[in-house]
This record gives C-alpha cells, structure tokens and sequence, in this order.
C-alpha cells in the first residue's frame, strides 16, 4: 500500500490479492449482522410521492401490458374486413393477430436481459415506453392485414421488454416488508389495463373504424411515463454492480425514506458484501478487484472497523460509500450457474408455464368470440365482466400476498380453478350460458387471487448477478406457451369442442397443485439476498416458517 493506493507487485498474484481484499471487506463489515439487515428492511413503511411515483410509474409500464394484451378481444369483434385490405377474416387470420403479439413479447423478453442488466432498468423502460408508443400510432393506421400483424409483433416487443424488466425493477426497489405488495401492484397494473381495454372497447363501439381508437389511445400511458422519467430512480443494486455508489446510496434514500444515515450506510455496505460474494463464489466473468482505499480508507482504517461502524469519539455514525468499484481486468473465469440459481430458475419457469397452460388468457383473448358463438346479444358485456373480475380479485392478491404467504395462497386457490374448469366442462356439455360465465367467473376470480401474479414475482429468487437472465427466461415461458394456446385455442375448440378443452385445461391446473405443494417455497419476509438460503441443499419449502414462526 503506497499513499493510500493498492500497487500490485511482482510477487502478489491476482487471485491472492482478490482473495484479501475480499477478506478485508468480509472483515469490515463483520458488524453488519442479519438482524441489522432486518431492521431496515421490516421499518414502519412510509410512502413518499418519490416512492409513490417509482411504483406507479414502473406500473405504467404494466398497465400497457394488460392493455395491449385485452384489447384485442374488442378490436376482434369490431374490425371488419374491408379495414385490412380483406374480403373475410378467418379464425386463422385472429389467432394470428391475437398470437404474434406473444411471438414479439417472447423476442421482447429476451432483448429485454441485456438491455437491463447493460443500460439499467430505468432506461429500459424508457426504450419500452418509446416502443409502445410506436406500436400504438401503428397499429392504428393500419391498412392491411400484414401491416396489422407486423404493428401487433412491434407492440409485443415492447410486452416482452416490460414483463421481463417491471418485476426485476419493483422487486429492487422495494423493501422486504412490503416486496409482495409492490410486485402485486405490476399485477393490478396489468388487470387493470385488460379491464381498461374492454371498457374503452364498450365506450367506442358505436364509433365508425373504433378498433383504430383502442389502438391509439395505447400510447398515452406511455407518454406520461417518459414524462416522469426524472422522478424515477434507478435500481440501487444495479448501481451498486456498475460501481455507481453514491447514485445508490440517494436511491436508497428513496427506497427507505423512514430509515436513519446509519441505517442507509450500513444497507449499502451489506449490499456491496453480497455482490461480492456473488461475483467471487458464482458465475461472473470479470472478479471485482476492490480499492481498499476507496472502500475502507488506509488499511489501518481498516483495522478499526468495528469503530468506524459503531461510531467514533463523539458517537457521531460515520459510513463511508466508496466512490468505485473497479473490475480487475487481468484475470477472467468463467463458472456455470450456480446449482442454487439453476433450482430458483426452474421453479420460476415451470410454475409460469402452469400460469398460463390453465387457459386463463384463452378466456381473455377469446371471451367475445366465445360468447358472440352462444348467441350472447352484447358479448362485451360478460367479457367485461370476466376483466372486472381479474381486476377486483387482484385486490386479495394484493391484500394478503405479504401476510399469508405466497406459497399459501396458491394453495388456496388452485384448487377452486380446477374445481371452476370442471364446472365449466359440465357448463358447456349442457350448453347452459349462465352456467358457462358463472364457472369462467369463479376460474378468473380464484386466477386473479394468486396464479394471476405470483409467477411473476419468482424473481426474487434469483441472484442478482441472474434476476435480469432469469427474468428473461421466466418472461420467455410465459410467451411461448401463450403463444401456442392463443395461436391453436380457436381451432382446437372447433374440432374437440369446448368441454374437452376446459378438461385439459383442470388437468394442468391439478398436476400445478400438486408441484405447489412439493416444490414452491416461502419466502415471506426474506430479503433478496436472503432468499438464496432456500435453495442451497434442494428447495427448502419451509424454510421460512421452520426459521421465522
């Protein structure tokens, strides 16, 4: 060490002064206890209209994805074909319109990863916003049916981009207590955007061209997000990992904004701590080479730590934020992903795939059609009914996810699905029109309770040097298998009828309960970092209740 600087000799091999400088850090942040962690993250949360308009902003963002998605149901029952250029429009020709939005959302899903982990989540979606609006004004003036497909594959970039990067911003900036809640609200979002589109489809249907309306009308959201831009901080985690510390120590401020300058130091230097632990025990191509100068002042400041940390003479608390974080660009190893991260990815993916192989946007997509062929005078009446539905039962998600418990609500409420699929099988072998959106109604309202947004907070079970890969990952299950629903529903329909397609749909929401029950963990109350425990030897189920209750 040499006036206050790391100097690398002949002799010091990169690996030996990584691993000191990480025993340093370990070191100085021995203070940094779990229940300290804790104390910030369980604080009396107090909503800010900085935190207000992070939320509701990333939200936004959310709101396009229900719009975009729902609003196809109304723009199906009210385009005719001479509007694209048609002399008929086929059942082929609307599940092709309804489908390639989920084709571009699986390609958004993946542009998503890099340009979150790359740029940061705030910019990304920013570039999300900038392509809704695009989407928007082109799908509007469409002409014909390709230059209809292709604004609805634009359009389905940007869902793609928002359902990777609005979990992953929302789970970073939010604190433990109420993580739950805030990635519920992305979920509100998006029931509330279908339940927006059906409403605006009934407001403008006697409008000449109205599906050109329900189109445009996609990009105003957006705007307001572009124009909220300088309000909306950026993920302290992902600043943290480009070295940007002060930047996260004022998003933390955001963040926690009941919290003390202690409180805020200390959940700065206890971030830094498992970012590096990432970048030294898991797959990181560039190890972080810390400037001890930077981090801890001399090393003989180091030496004191327990002071630094505690409070000096006067009991004044000092915490130093370090003003970088340089990668030691001399050694490079490559390592697989991790066992933990690979079992959270699984379960993230494959409880997706159940989210959406139970039919729910099959029901969405395709409910006017639905109930236009049972003869229903107005049937965007009971398709509203069936988005109003998903919109109020997000409510109990949103109510009870931090208290009961994710896991707990799945349970609950998978069952009443398949129950609901079943009734509906029988509904529709009867041809009982009230019976038919009794038991949709029952299947959306129990959906809307937990599968209907869970899935997407999975997440949070992932490493953070993963959550922006595996989002992408979780992002692209849930477009791919939405895409071979929504592209064959019609058709299978036509040619096994309804009953049996409700029949598989209760098969998979039975064989979802029963991969709940053994598989899907609770995580009620973990911090993100704290969540990688669950998944060290296998997936603790019960992890949190064996620990916490």
């Amino acid at each position: 060490m040499e006036n206050g600087q790391c100097v690398r000799t002949p002799a010091t091999s990169p690996t030996s002064e990584v691993e000191d400088v990480y025993s340093d850090l370990y070191s100085t942040l021995s203070q940094v206890t779990s229940s300290t962690v804790n104390d910030i993250d369980q604080l009396p949360y107090q909503l800010t209209f900085k935190s207000a308009v992070t939320y509701l902003g990333a939200c936004l963002c959310g709101l396009l994805f229900g719009y975009d998605t729902g609003v196809i149901s109304g723009v199906l029952l009210k385009i005719r074909p001479e509007d694209i250029s048609r002399e008929v429009i086929t059942n082929f020709d609307k599940e092709l319109i309804t489908s390639v939005t989920c084709l571009g959302s699986f390609f958004g899903s993946i542009l998503g990863f890099p340009l979150s982990d790359t740029y940061g989540r705030r910019k990304t979606l920013a570039f999300c916003s900038a392509i809704f609006i695009v989407g928007g004004i082109w799908m509007a003036l469409s002409k014909s049916l390709s230059l209809l497909i292709m604004g609805r594959l634009v359009v389905g970039v940007a869902i793609g981009i928002a359902a990777q990067c609005v979990p992953v911003f929302l789970s970073e900036v939010s604190p433990a207590s109420i993580r739950g809640t805030v990635l519920t609200l992305n979920s509100l979002a998006i029931t509330g955007g279908q339940f927006l589109s059906y409403v605006a489809a009934y407001m403008l249907a006697d409008l000449k061209h109205s599906w050109r309306y329900l189109f445009g009308i996609s990009a105003i959201p957006a705007v307001i997000f572009l124009a909220l831009m300088k309000f909306i901080p950026e993920s302290p985690r992902w600043l943290i990992s480009r070295s940007e510390f002060t930047k996260a120590h004022a998003s933390l401020r955001v963040i926690y904004p009941a919290a003390s300058s202690q409180q805020l130091g200390l959940k700065l230097r206890k971030l830094v701590q498992d970012i590096c632990k990432l970048r030294k025990y898991e797959d990181i191509e560039e190890p972080l080479l810390l400037n001890r100068s930077k981090l801890f002042g001399p090393k003989s400041k180091a030496k004191t730590s327990k002071q630094s940390m505690d409070g000096n003479q006067n009991g004044t608390v000092t915490t130093e934020i370090p003003d970088s974080l340089p990668q030691d660009r001399h050694q490079k190893q490559v390592h697989k992903m991790e066992p933990r991260a690979k079992r959270a990815l699984v379960i993230g993916c494959v409880l997706m795939f159940f989210q959406q192989a139970s039919g729910f946007n099959a029901f969405m997509y395709y409910a006017t059609i639905l109930f236009e062929d049972l003869n229903v005078s107005n049937p965007l009446l009971p398709a509203m009914g069936i988005a109003f539905t998903n919109f109020l039962f997000t409510f109990v998600a949103l109510g009870l996810v931090d208290i009961v418990g994710k896991r707990a609500m799945l349970l609950y409420t998978i069952w009443i699905m398949t129950l609901s699929l079943l009734l509906s099988t029988v509904s529709f072998d009867i041809n009982d029109t009230r019976l038919i959106l009794t038991s949709v109604l029952m299947f959306v309202a129990s959906f809307a309770s937990a599968m209907g947004n869970i899935p997407w907070s999975s997440v949070e079970f992932l490493p953070l040097n993963r959550r922006a890969f595996g989002a992408s990952c979780i992002s692209c299950t849930n477009w791919l298998t939405n895409t071979v629903v929504s592209m064959s529903f019609l058709s299978l329909v036509n040619h096994f009828g309804s009953k049996n397609i409700m029949l598989a749909f209760a098969l998979f929401t039975a064989l979802n309960w029963v991969f709940v029950y053994f598989w899907y963990p609770e995580v009620k109350g973990l911090t993100l970092e704290e969540i990688g425990k669950v998944f060290d030897h296998g997936i603790d189920v019960n992890y949190v209740y064996r620990n916490y209750h």
